[in-house]
């Protein structure tokens, strides 16, 4: 029984282009990450509202950001959020074999 079907797409320049913007959620997903395991080593808490309010100054420094809508980076931290507390909460619930879930 075949369930998927392969299709070859050709993307235009411009929507080549939008499509590598999406990329951009991924590399945000993942800084945060990193910044989140580098405050937990530190003893710090790290939040969402703290990563959000940092999304202004990104997209000042790189201005690549500012191509992406705020909601969607937006989106992507509460994502982040969201599988962060579930991997802290299965812990906490003795969990051993809880693996942070891979998103990109």
């Amino acid at each position: 029984m075949q369930l998927t079907q392969k299709i070859r797409i050709y993307p235009s320049l411009q929507q080549e282009r939008v499509l590598w913007d999406l990329s951009k959620c991924r590399l945000i997903y993942n800084f945060a990450l990193a910044e989140r395991k580098e405050a937990y080593l530190r003893g710090e808490k790290i939040n969402y509202q703290i990563q959000q309010n940092g999304l202004v100054l990104t997209k000042k420094t790189y201005t690549e950001y500012g191509i992406v809508y705020s909601k969607v980076l937006q989106m992507t931290l509460n994502q982040l959020d969201s599988d962060y507390r579930s991997f802290f909460a299965l812990r906490r619930n003795g969990d051993a074999l809880a693996q942070p879930s891979v998103k990109w």
